[in-house]
């Protein structure tokens, strides 16, 4: 039994550094949600979208300054409309260009083992006309998670804490965790294969979600453990990330401490430096870890529907073991 994850990984860092024009790709493929690349991002931006001192208030914009001296409401009703479909086009163009760089990335990551590759732009074009069938099985899979959140788990969860029983409400929210989090990386796991099947076999949406199933019944064990790995890779560069940002953010602090007794102010300023360089490299580092862990999903995915039987590392070592102990006796 040759090693399974080694290669893969190998693999996956070889093409994450060779073939760097994929990190644009990655980027995109973060905001799904895969590992979590960007969910200190996003949830910044919920707390200063629901913030009272938001980047700028809706009602002040278009009843104060920017019509100041207007009272005309069918213009204003005009340009509020033109900015709702806007906005709408913009997050229809995102949700776009997310749902096409995932399909275009793994086509770019089975050219990168050929040692071909295609532009940026092609591979956004070919992921797009794979988008409706991605984006039915992205979109089934948040309903199932977030359905099940909303729907089930959050309503026990509030009905027993309303009984103030510490007891039964500690066990109650560890029996939504147990519940929920499984289902939730089920699915996740479901979402990444049929995905898969439908950009490398052109399947539709429900044909891919089936075999997306069978692919992870089958293979459900290799499926947690690569989980497993890519979340130590996740928590190891996060925590030198985090260091890294302390480092930095205390040096400069320090340093504006100083220039503020000198001049009056400029502790903010200084401070804008360090902000400034952790966002661009939170950014980076996320998009690298998304092509580098979707890499990684795509290759096993090949793996394991190449015909060739493939064992988990518990399994490999439950094989080995009895050799090792006869030799030792």
């Amino acid at each position: 039994m040759t090693s399974l994850y080694r290669r893969i990984l190998y693999k996956a860092w070889l093409i994450t550094k060779k073939y760097y024009y994929l990190w644009p790709l990655g980027f995109f493929v973060a905001f799904l949600g895969n590992g979590g690349e960007y969910q200190m991002l996003l949830d910044q931006i919920e707390k200063i979208g629901t913030s009272p001192e938001s980047l700028f208030n809706f009602k002040t914009l278009f009843n104060g300054a920017l019509f100041q001296g207007w009272d005309f409401n069918i213009i204003r009703g005009f340009f509020l409309i033109l900015f709702f479909v806007f906005v709408l086009a913009l997050i229809l163009s995102f949700i776009w260009l997310v749902i096409s760089s995932i399909a275009g990335f793994m086509e770019g990551v089975v050219l990168a083992e050929k040692n071909e590759k295609k532009t940026l732009l092609k591979l956004i074009l070919s992921g797009s006309k794979n988008f409706k069938a991605v984006f039915g099985i992205y979109f089934f899979a948040k309903i199932i998670i977030y359905g099940l959140l909303i729907f089930i788990l959050s309503p026990i969860l509030l009905t027993t804490l309303a009984r103030d029983n510490e007891s039964l409400n500690v066990f109650i929210i560890f029996l939504n965790f147990l519940i929920f989090v499984p289902i939730a990386i089920i699915v996740s796991f479901v979402a990444r294969f049929a995905t898969a099947y439908v950009v490398f076999q052109g399947q539709k949406m429900v044909e891919a979600l089936k075999n997306g199933w069978r692919l992870f019944v089958a293979n459900w064990l290799i499926s947690l453990e690569m989980a497993a790995i890519l979340f130590i890779i996740n928590i190891l560069i996060g925590f030198v990330f985090y260091v890294f940002s302390r480092i930095l953010f205390s040096v400069f602090f320090m340093t504006g401490i100083i220039e503020t007794m000198k001049t009056p102010g400029a502790f903010w300023n200084i401070m804008l430096a360090p902000t400034i360089i952790i966002a661009l490299l939170f950014l980076f580092l996320g998009a690298i870890l998304a092509t580098y862990q979707t890499s990684a999903w795509t290759l096993l995915y090949l793996r394991l529907t190449e015909g060739r039987k493939a064992y988990s590392k518990l399994v490999r070592w439950a094989a080995i073991l009895p050799g090792k102990i006869k030799s030792n006796k």
